[in-house]
């Protein structure tokens, strides 16, 4: 059957016996040696982001080398983080408003 796909004309059944047993003697990684091998890193927390960039806001605002631009780019990621915050937050139902009080 091999002999039938074009440039392998001269392939043996030794040859294709070859191929076969070349990746027996390679180790294989089970799931959990792979997941292992991988580091998770999710980065800053929405909440995290946003106290970060109302930190920098502040000490800008207070730079007399920053311009009204650098200040609307700073805040349009804090607002981003912002509203990402707000998505990821979870809504407590009226009872848990109520035991927290």
């Amino acid at each position: 059957m091999i002999v039938k796909i074009p440039g392998c004309t001269e392939v043996s059944a030794e040859d294709v016996g070859e191929w076969m047993a070349c990746d027996t003697s390679d180790p294989v990684e089970v799931e959990e040696e792979l997941s292992a091998d991988v580091e998770v890193d999710a980065g800053p927390s929405a909440s995290e982001a946003f106290a970060g960039l109302e930190t920098a806001l502040k000490w800008m605002e207070r730079q007399p080398v920053c311009d009204h631009l650098q200040l609307l780019t700073v805040k349009r990621m804090r607002d981003l983080a912002a509203r990402k915050r707000l998505k990821t937050a979870k809504q407590l139902t009226l009872t848990e408003m109520f035991k927290k009080q």
